[in-house]
């Protein structure tokens, strides 16, 4: 569990990289912003990988129950589709953030020891994915003839493909608007026939 203060300089990380890229977050960086010493940051974190390990984690943690709305209807595929994607798109819409360290983690590869942590939080939004695509499969509104898995990948890849091409359009239009569209072609792909 963070303290406040962990969750206040994890919220100034965020927008660091955010507005100037992840090659300026530094722990002077974060200090300079909140308006402490560097020390001070130090109290609460090891060291720049122990924030960043922290921060993705919050990050995961916060996002991860909209995975669960996939997993509270079971007959009507489309619609909670377009209830997932509203509410996670509208999630990143109130904080970039999320478009850049659960969508598009590009920024941190130059961080070999957080390649770990990255795959597993990818593998874990995976796994939602299938267990829900799963149980559609089960209620013969989700086809059969493709795993969960491969469903799961299609469709993952396909919504984080609609984040970063938002992220990189300066977020110009809302996300949100993208969620019906995208959820009736998902369902589409995913139908059984």
């Amino acid at each position: 569990m963070l303290t406040e203060r962990q969750q206040e300089i994890i919220g100034v990380a965020m927008q660091i990289i955010v507005e100037k890229g992840a090659q300026k977050l530094t722990v002077r960086n974060v200090a300079t912003a909140i308006g402490v010493s560097e020390p001070a940051i130090y109290r609460h974190f090891k060291n720049k990988h122990d924030l960043l390990v922290k921060l993705l984690e919050y990050l995961q943690q916060s996002i991860s129950p909209v995975f669960t709305i996939l997993q509270t209807e079971s007959s009507n595929f489309t619609h909670a589709l377009e209830t997932f994607l509203t509410t996670l798109f509208a999630h990143i819409e109130s904080n970039p953030a999320y478009a850049l360290f659960v969508f598009t983690e590009e920024a941190f590869h130059a961080d070999n020891k957080l390649r770990p942590l990255l795959l597993r939080m990818l593998e874990e939004m995976l796994k939602m994915f299938e267990v829900a695509i799963e149980k559609f499969q089960v209620h013969g509104v989700c086809r059969t003839d493709l795993s969960a898995q491969q469903l799961g990948k299609t469709m993952l890849g396909t919504i984080r493909l609609t984040v970063t091409q938002w992220h990189l359009r300066g977020a110009d239009t809302p996300l949100t608007e993208q969620a019906h569209l995208l959820a009736d072609t998902l369902a589409k792909i995913s139908k059984s026939h």
